[in-house]
C-alpha cells in the first residue's frame, strides 16, 4: 500500500504526465514527418501540381494545439487534485485536533469529580478543583461555540442580522466579565474611543473578540502583553490587538485566516483547532469590514486590525 501511495505522489505523477505529453507530441510531430515524405513522394511521381499548392502544414500546428491544450487541462485537473488532497489532509489533522480539543478537559473534569467523590478534599482544594472544572468548561464552551459558528458561516447565504451598537462600551463589557479568563498576570492595555458605533451580530462579535485574545494569549510566552485599541481612521471604527509574542514569518501572513490552518511551533504542541482566525474574518467581512494582520517576523509578536464601517446613529 504505502508502494502504491509513493507511485501516486503527486510530484511523481506530474513528472509522469510530462512525459507522456512530450512523448505524444515526438509520435505526433514524427508522424506528421513521415507523412508529409510519403506525401511529396507520392505528389512528385504522380502529381507534381499538388507541390505547388503546399502541403497542409496546419494539420500540424492544429494538432500540437490540441495537445497543448489536452496539457492545460490536465494541470487544471492535477492543480485541483492537489487543493483538494490537502483539504482532505487539513480536514483530518482537524478532526483529530478537535478530539483532542473536546477529550482532555472532559478527561480533566472527570478526574477531578472522582477525587471529589472518593476523597473528603479540604475546603481549599475543593475551590480550586471546581475552579479548574470551571476552566475547562468554559474552554469546550469556546470549542464548541467555534464549530458552531464556523458551520453556520458555512452554510448560510446571507449574514447574521445585525444591529448598530456603541462598540467601545460593548468591548469594555466584554474585557470586564472575561478578564478572569486570562491567563494569571497578563498585561492587557485597552484605549477604546467611546463615540464609534458599527452594525455587528453582538454574539459573533463576541466570539471574534474571544478568538483575538485567545490566539494572542496562545502565542505568547511567559506573560502576555497586549495591547487593545478602538480608534476612528475616516469612515471606519480601526480596533487593534497587539501583542508580544511568537510573531510570524512573511509566509504565514496569508495563511493564518485559513479554515484549520494551524500555525506549528517546533517541538511544542499547540491547542486549536484552526478555526478561530477564519471566524474571525469572516465575521468581519459579513459587517462589511476587513482584517489584516502585521508581523516583523519570529520573535516580534503580531497586530490583528479590525476594521468596520462606521454609523453614525444608533437604530
Amino acid at each position: 500500500m504505502r508502494q502504491l501511495r509513493r507511485f501516486f505522489n503527486p510530484v511523481f505523477a506530474l513528472i509522469a504526465i510530462q512525459l507522456v505529453w512530450v512523448l505524444m507530441v515526438i509520435l505526433w510531430v514524427s508522424w506528421f514527418v513521415a507523412r508529409n515524405r510519403q506525401w511529396k513522394e507520392l505528389a512528385t511521381r504522380y502529381s507534381p501540381e499538388l507541390l505547388a499548392k503546399g502541403e497542409g502544414w496546419s494539420d500540424l500546428v492544429q494538432g500540437l494545439l490540441l495537445l497543448a491544450v489536452i496539457l492545460v487541462g490536465v494541470y487544471a485537473l492535477f492543480i485541483f487534485w492537489r487543493r483538494q488532497s490537502r483539504l482532505y489532509q487539513q480536514q483530518r489533522e482537524f478532526i483529530t485536533q478537535v478530539t483532542h480539543e473536546l477529550k482532555s478537559p472532559l478527561a480533566s473534569i472527570q478526574l477531578h469529580l472522582e477525587t471529589i467523590r472518593l476523597r473528603r478534599l479540604p475546603p481549599e482544594r475543593l475551590d480550586s478543583f471546581v475552579d479548574t472544572m470551571l476552566d475547562d468548561t468554559r474552554r469546550l464552551h469556546s470549542q464548541i461555540d467555534n464549530l458552531l459558528l464556523a458551520a453556520r458561516i458555512e452554510q448560510r447565504r446571507r449574514p447574521a442580522e445585525q444591529r448598530v451598537i456603541e462598540l467601545g462600551a460593548f468591548i469594555q463589557r466584554y474585557l470586564d466579565d472575561n478578564r478572569e479568563r486570562l491567563p494569571p498576570g497578563t498585561k492587557l492595555e485597552a484605549k477604546l474611543d467611546p463615540e464609534l458605533r458599527a452594525a455587528v451580530e453582538p454574539d459573533e462579535l463576541s466570539t471574534v473578540l474571544r478568538n483575538l485574545l485567545e490566539n494572542a494569549v496562545l502565542y505568547s510566552p511567559g506573560v502576555p502583553e497586549l495591547e487593545l485599541k478602538l480608534v476612528r481612521k475616516g469612515r471606519w471604527a480601526t480596533l487593534s490587538l497587539q501583542d508580544h509574542g511568537r510573531g510570524l514569518a512573511a509566509d504565514q501572513l496569508k495563511k493564518v485566516f485559513q479554515r484549520f490552518y494551524r500555525v506549528e511551533l517546533p517541538n511544542e504542541r499547540v491547542r486549536g483547532t484552526g478555526l478561530g482566525l477564519y471566524i474571525v474574518q469572516s465575521v468581519i467581512r459579513d459587517c462589511g469590514g476587513t482584517v489584516l494582520v502585521e508581523s516583523e517576523g519570529p520573535g516580534t509578536g503580531c497586530t490583528f486590525t479590525l476594521q468596520l464601517p462606521l454609523v453614525e446613529k444608533l437604530s
